[in-house]
């Protein structure tokens, strides 16, 4: 039976759901000055240095010495859009880490199930070769004990008797010499 992949699903479904928590984020700094300024105004002005020294380190222009300023509506919505992509690669980094982590343990699993095969199987040829002493002694037991040797499976031990023989009491003085015996029943007296 195969099993649906539920890890999976909860990390599409988490996957899907960090655009539209990015995108909240966007609105949130722009309607709130305060921590639009705080969080994205600042980063939208670095975002905006850097990518215009790269594009003209990429072109081989000269840099110049200072970029010209960005307004202030657009620093907010660099900002947010970075704040966006860093909360997107944040979890996408997130869920891959997790699948990284299942995956070994899935295959830390299936060593641990080899291992533990191979110890099972090394347990069975020793009980086979157990057997195997354990029969060849009790035929040497047999044979020096002169009866015929019994087949495979049987229990050739003695009988236990059903009741035990009854004991004779201890003495509470050894020196006294052995206790008296006990009394025969009338049907195996003789007469």
């Amino acid at each position: 039976m195969v099993r649906f992949p539920m890890f999976r699903l909860a990390t599409l479904l988490a996957w899907q759901l960090s655009t539209p928590i990015a995108d909240r984020i966007k609105v949130f700094t722009r309607r709130h000055p305060r921590y639009g300024h705080m969080l994205c105004a600042g980063a939208g002005r670095v975002f905006h240095v850097l990518e215009l020294r790269l594009r003209l380190w990429m072109l081989g222009l000269s840099q110049p010495r200072h970029m010209p300023p960005i307004s202030q509506k657009n620093a907010l919505d660099a900002g947010a859009y970075i704040l966006g992509e860093v909360v997107l690669f944040a979890i996408g980094g997130a869920i891959a880490v997790l699948e990284v982590n299942r995956q070994a343990s899935k295959l830390d699993d299936k060593v641990l199930d080899k291992e533990l095969y191979a110890k099972l199987e090394e347990l069975q040829n020793e009980l086979v070769v157990q057997q195997q002493d354990l029969d060849r002694l009790q035929g040497k037991l047999r044979a020096l004990a002169g009866s015929p040797p019994a087949p495979r499976g049987v229990d050739v031990s003695p009988a236990l008797p059903a009741t035990p023989a009854p004991r004779a009491p201890a003495s509470p003085h050894p020196e006294e010499g052995p206790p008296p015996a006990l009394p025969l029943p009338a049907d195996e007296c003789d007469d």
